[in-house]
């Protein structure tokens, strides 16, 4: 397997599947259906869902899913037109949630969203208003005050790149995601959008090793401080990006020098258990098979198997191994 189709492989490791979509499907209709009940107080008139299940930029195993609840401003304003409080509204959604059989004992806050927690993922409650002029407002991270979001914003950029990038922008962005989750999520998963959103305006690519490279050799000049925990979150970061970077230059000269296997195996080294683990045998084996066709010693049998001692001989050509995919 070479390095460009291990790096598919671990894409595809890492996507959610058919079934799982179907199974979040199913609670979300359920989760929806309890929301916009008429008997439940909360003065729901909408749901939609956001974030990067609605992107399509969610890795497996699933955990948060995003779910606007878009409140009705008449119902919720007081009589001088003000909006409540947020820990009000809040703690309102977290009671009636957990009051219900279904998730009973599965609900908390989780700042500044309201969290079920199913066994295989979590729902993430998020009340909102919509505003005239575009836009939501939302929970302040201090649940005192409201704050603008654009949901929609993120969403039109980012199908724009992806389209424009040969629709290589959101594979490229679950991988680093998947980076992220394993290396102790300190980047905030939109902000990883973001991030990808600029770079990819700026920069082109042909195949997901250059993309993804790219990505780190960029990221220390579009991440913004503001976007993190914290700052020492925020330095943490750029330290362990840096270290990837380098990581991945290193891997790329190995490759380009016909190294495949130590490139292959740098790769796994960044991205761990989900990445196709390196077989040398597998290396040494093409690079005989490329070393064969060149000097016009690669024979095939009948049957279509590639070999030096038997078969027809097939005409010399320049090897495969380490060029051909270099394209």
């Amino acid at each position: 397997m070479t390095l460009l189709q291990s790096i598919d492989e671990f894409i595809r490791n890492i996507t959610v599947t058919d079934r799982q979509e179907e199974n979040i499907k199913s609670s979300l209709s359920n989760l929806n259906g309890h929301l916009l009940d008429k008997e439940s107080g909360l003065n729901i008139k909408s749901t939609f869902t956001t974030g990067s299940y609605y992107r399509d930029t969610n890795i497996r195993p699933l955990s948060d899913i995003d779910l606007f609840a878009v409140l009705n401003l008449e119902k919720w304003k007081d009589e001088n037109g003000n909006l409540p409080d947020p820990q009000g509204v809040l703690t309102k959604i977290k009671n009636y949630l957990n009051s219900l059989e279904d998730y009973k004992d599965k609900v908390k806050q989780d700042r500044p969203c309201v969290t079920i927690e199913l066994s295989n993922k979590d729902f993430d409650v998020l009340p909102s208003f919509e505003q005239v002029g575009g836009g939501y407002l939302i929970p302040n991270r201090d649940l005192k005050s409201w704050t603008f979001s654009y949901p929609e914003e993120l969403v039109k950029n980012l199908e724009s790149v992806h389209k424009n990038r040969k629709y290589k922008v959101k594979p490229t962005i679950k991988a680093v995601k998947y980076w992220n989750r394993e290396s102790e999520k300190y980047i905030p998963s939109y902000h990883i959008e973001e991030v990808a959103i600029n770079i990819s305006q700026v920069n082109d690519f042909t195949n997901y090793e250059e993309s993804i490279r790219i990505w780190f050799t960029n990221a220390e000049y579009n991440l913004q401080s503001n976007k993190f925990d914290s700052f020492n979150d925020y330095e943490t970061v750029i330290k362990k990006i840096r270290k990837v970077k380098d990581k991945l230059k290193e891997a790329k000269e190995q490759y380009d020098n016909g190294e495949e296997g130590k490139a292959k195996q740098i790769w796994k080294e960044i991205f761990d258990k989900e990445f196709p683990a390196v077989d040398e045998y597998d290396e040494e084996e093409a690079k005989a098979i490329s070393k064969a066709l060149s000097t016009g010693a690669l024979k095939i049998s009948s049957v279509g198997a590639l070999s030096t001692s038997f078969g027809n001989t097939v005409a010399a050509s320049k090897g495969f191994y380490g060029d051909f995919y270099k394209k």
